[in-house]
């Protein structure tokens, strides 16, 4: 007998009022090489569908135990397709099913059309998932509808992706692709879809999360690994934006063989304030990325040790974290 629970995934990334914000003041770019495993998935996996997910870029999907990489494997097969009713096989468990759709969301921004809430079916005997119904936004409520917002989606992409194109190193790649973004996306607490980096791409309208996710994507089909990263504000800059809300995200980038965060958001708030580009949360190691704290899956992400990447020492000018004074 099967039985349907429903089971609202908690939105992965919460909003950070940091446009409240003000802000007071009191090199040569390096090539990013990389090396990839050629590593999929887990040799353990029983599942054997169209993706593979090299670990390079899908850091979330090697979190996971075989059970959970077998569901995370159907689950994006199926929305990549464009399902939203998926059979899952090989017996796994509700919280299997749980971990992979969330670790699938927070590797594929590509999936920029899947909402965070979903419904399964499981044998009650067993506990045993049998399959999964998933949702699309309302832009992507028929098929019809999916492939518009697809071009749309592209579209905006593609021009940012071939004008980083044409530079010579992956530094500049990654300002142009930071730059890009900020220049055409506004912080907007009540924006729709800002989950998703569709809001942040095609309605130019979004929160941290999305800005995250339209960074990670960019970076990810120019050829550099970038992720998603969850985490807090630190209370004081939440308080100094009269917020009440300390979830926040941004994303790590690999910079040839070591790793930088990145905070698109509040560098464009930063740059708002002062009136011009500013770059003080770009490639930084985790002991000068101030007022940010992993948390969740997150924390399992590489460390950030870098300190030789940052725009002041690749590019010169900019104000750094350590200039900036927060207050209402």
């Amino acid at each position: 007998m099967l039985k349907k629970l429903t089971a609202a995934l908690m939105t992965l990334t919460l909003i950070l009022t940091v446009s409240g914000c003000f802000f007071a003041v009191p090199g040569k770019p390096s090539l990013y090489q990389y090396e990839t495993t050629g590593k999929g998935r887990s040799g353990n996996s029983a599942y054997k569908g169209t993706s593979s997910f090299d670990p390079s870029y899908y850091p979330y999907f090697s979190m996971l135990g075989p059970g959970a990489q077998d569901a995370y494997s159907m689950i994006y097969d199926g929305l990549y397709s464009g399902q939203t009713s998926i059979k899952l096989s090989g017996g796994m468990s509700a919280q299997d099913v749980k971990d992979a759709f969330n670790m699938v969301l927070l590797d594929h921004p590509e999936l920029f059309w899947v909402r965070t809430d979903f419904n399964y079916s499981y044998v009650e005997v067993t506990g045993a998932v049998t399959s999964a119904q998933f949702y699309f936004y309302d832009f992507a409520s028929t098929p019809e509808r999916l492939e518009q917002a697809k071009r749309e989606f592209e579209t905006a992409a593609n021009a940012i992706i071939s004008g980083a194109g044409r530079l010579n190193t992956y530094a500049e790649k990654e300002v142009y692709i930071h730059d890009a973004i900020n220049e055409t996306c506004e912080f907007n607490v009540n924006a729709r879809y800002s989950q998703s980096a569709y809001s942040a791409l095609v309605l130019h309208s979004s929160v941290c999360a999305g800005y995250a996710r339209a960074f990670q994507y960019l970076m990810q089909k120019s050829g550099i690994p970038c992720y998603y990263c969850m985490g807090t504000a630190d209370n004081e800059v939440v308080a100094a934006t009269g917020g009440t809300e300390t979830s926040h995200s941004w994303n790590i980038v690999r910079t040839g063989i070591s790793y930088c965060n990145v905070d698109v958001m509040w560098d464009d708030s930063v740059s708002n304030a002062y009136g011009r580009k500013q770059y003080p949360f770009f490639n930084l190691s985790d002991k000068d990325f101030k007022y940010h704290t992993r948390t969740g899956s997150s924390v399992n992400l590489p460390l950030c040790n870098d300190e030789t990447q940052s725009y002041k020492v690749l590019f010169g000018d900019t104000v750094e974290v350590k200039d900036l004074i927060f207050k209402k």
